[in-house]
């Protein structure tokens, strides 16, 4: 088996050392489980919601009329 760590090529031995009680992860040491192989991802805005969205959408108070054909049947 091998260690969780991505930069680390080490098998695990007898004991794996895992991140506190409920950890998943088995790492071939201690040094290798509290090092951060992965930078985080940077951060970006905010991401704009849907109401948010919706207000920026431009408006048009005049709606487009359409011509229909009603029939009126008399008796």
């Amino acid at each position: 088996m091998k260690c969780a760590n991505p930069a680390c090529n080490h098998g695990i031995g007898l004991v794996s050392h895992r991140r506190g009680l409920f950890g998943k992860r088995p790492y071939c040491s201690k040094a290798c489980r509290d090092h951060v192989a992965v930078e985080p991802a940077p951060r970006r805005e905010r991401a704009t919601t849907y109401c948010e969205w919706l207000f920026m959408q431009p408006v048009n108070l005049q709606p487009r009329m359409a011509v229909a054909a009603v029939r009126v049947r008399t008796r």
